[in-house]
C-alpha cells in the first residue's frame, strides 16, 4: 500500500512539475509597402482575436524579425490566427481584411508582408 502511495505521490508531483513548464517564444514580423497607393491607409493587425497594434511605417519587404518599421511580436510558440485590416484613412476606398494562420516554433523568425501591388481591393 505504501507504494502505491509513493507512485500516486510521485506522478501528482510530476504533473505539477511539467504544468509549470511554458512554451518558449518566437517573433512574428508584419510588414506593407502601403505607400504605394494613392490613399493613406490603416494597417490594424490582430493576433489570436487580439488587437497588436497599427503598422507606423511602410517598407518593401520583411528581411528580418527585428526591422524597425515592421510590427515585430514576440508571441508564445504554438499556432496563431492572424488577421489584417487595411482601412483607409478618410471615405471608403481601399478596405481590405486578411486572414490567415502560422505555426511558430521556439526561437522562429515568421515574416508576413502584405504587398499592396497584390491585393484585390474592393471600393
Amino acid at each position: 500500500m505504501k507504494l502505491f502511495k509513493y507512485a500516486i505521490s510521485g506522478l501528482f508531483l510530476l504533473f505539477f512539475l511539467f504544468s509549470c513548464i511554458k512554451p518558449g517564444t518566437g517573433t512574428v514580423s508584419f510588414g506593407a509597402n502601403y505607400d504605394i497607393i494613392n490613399c493613406i491607409t490603416t494597417v490594424t493587425i490582430y493576433v489570436d482575436g487580439e488587437n497588436m497594434g497599427q503598422l507606423k511605417n511602410p517598407s518593401m519587404g520583411v528581411s528580418s524579425c527585428n526591422q524597425p518599421e515592421n510590427l515585430n511580436l514576440k508571441l508564445p510558440a504554438g499556432d496563431h490566427h492572424y488577421r489584417i485590416e487595411i482601412r483607409p484613412l478618410e471615405g471608403t476606398g481601399y478596405s481590405k481584411d486578411i486572414e490567415g494562420n502560422f505555426k511558430l516554433n521556439e526561437n522562429d523568425c515568421i515574416k508576413i508582408f502584405i504587398d499592396y501591388a497584390k491585393i484585390e481591393w474592393r471600393n
